[in-house]
């Protein structure tokens, strides 16, 4: 039954993942399922709460297609689609169940759904060389990684890349005594699921390209796009998800934070502290046995520095990241983490520091709960969580 549907341009088949249940991955499903891996999935909390999560995903599928039939009545491909939200309740819905997992429910925004998947992702490759550093700042390694990568063609020559994050468990938070440390105790271990994340913040020519604005003080198309409130930031994922098919979506502060250690322990992702060769800060001042530098006192061209072991770029300085606020460490089990519904009311955090800021705001485990808006040391780096590596 799910083949057929699946092998049908007028069927929608949205995936439902009860009590935090786990989409398998393309490798682990028969050659005639592989494509519900790239499906955008729906999650519903078991008994007694089961029917209320339908219900929603029912209403939320009828406005979606309510809203799409209205956009699409003079097209002709408009026959495709439900003409009433009646015909929502006959959706085919493969479940998928996960007994005593840890249960958040994540509501589904009718406005990231796709239609239908897009067509499995071609992943390329590329090489990057990275450092590490000792306690006074010398580099006394140099690497060469590779990783893997999806292209999205934004159009007018804008390209957008999105690299493969390999899902896995990390420590996450510093550990007492870390110079800087604030509100980043205790530390614990997170699961992190497989996804895509910007190998770049999200460029000015990229915001340009997809809203049609760029609210940037520094000017330059490859510099990051700041001054981006948190709405703003929301608005542009809608926006993308709806032009490419994916589901693309700020990162929380787990998958942050794991993506920028990319395997290290250190306080920043090169080592033990950082220099104003490596990355945009405030380089006026030092992290511990670290050099001082000459401060920019603005953004620099994204892909200046060194990237880290999963081929990322400025996780550290240039401009804060927004980020999906995680939760009291203090409160915090070990758990299989999820993220919590992207809205503009969501608690959130930056993350990686700026150019504004000093050497302790940059490091891998920094929070920063300040949420004003519109200032020019705050940008924003997206994940996609719809395809799968």
């Amino acid at each position: 039954e799910i083949e057929e549907s699946l092998r049908r341009k007028d069927v929608l088949v949205v995936p439902l993942l009860v009590s935090n249940a786990r989409l398998p991955r393309a490798d682990e499903l028969p050659e005639s399922l592989v494509d519900l891996a790239y499906r955008n999935v729906a999650q519903a909390r078991p008994d007694p709460d089961f029917h209320k999560d339908m219900s929603r995903l029912i209403l939320q599928l009828g406005m979606y297609f309510s809203k799409l039939n209205l956009s699409l009545e003079a097209d002709s491909t408009a026959q495709k689609f439900p003409k009433s939200i009646k015909q929502i309740s006959s959706l085919q819905l493969p479940t998928i169940f996960q007994q005593n997992a840890f249960t958040w429910p994540v509501a589904l925004a009718s406005e990231r759904l796709a239609l239908f998947a897009k067509s499995k992702p071609k992943l390329s490759a590329f090489e990057f060389e990275t450092v590490r550093i000792n306690a006074i700042g010398k580099i006394v390694s140099r690497q060469l990684g590779e990783a893997k990568y999806l292209q999205e063609d934004l159009g007018n020559g804008v390209i957008l890349d999105m690299v493969a994050i390999p899902g896995g468990e990390f420590l996450m938070g510093s550990p007492e005594g870390e110079v800087g440390e604030i509100d980043e105790t205790p530390q614990h271990q997170v699961r992190v699921s497989n996804f895509f994340m910007g190998k770049y913040t999200v460029t000015q020519a990229q915001y340009q390209e997809v809203v049609g604005q760029n609210p940037s003080k520094f000017l330059g198309k490859n510099r990051p796009v700041e001054q981006v409130s948190w709405k703003a930031a929301i608005a542009f994922c809608e926006a993308l998800s709806q032009r490419t098919g994916r589901e693309y979506r700020v990162p929380t502060e787990a998958e942050w934070e794991y993506a920028c250690r990319a395997g290290t322990t250190t306080p920043f992702h090169f080592g033990e502290t950082i220099t104003p060769d490596l990355a945009n800060y405030a380089s006026g001042r030092r992290y511990k046995s670290g050099p001082k530098g000459k401060y920019r006192g603005e953004t620099t061209d994204v892909g200046s520095f060194s990237p880290n072991a999963f081929g990322l770029y400025d996780m550290h300085g240039n401009v804060c990241e927004w980020c999906i606020w995680y939760g009291n460490y203090e409160d915090t089990p070990k758990k299989y983490f999820t993220f919590s519904p992207l809205n503009e009311l969501s608690k959130r955090v930056k993350r990686g520091g700026s150019w504004l800021n000093n050497p302790w705001y940059c490091r891998s485990s920094y929070r920063d709960k300040d949420s004003r808006d519109f200032v020019s040391y705050t940008g924003f780096r997206l994940v996609c969580s719809i395809a799968r590596a």
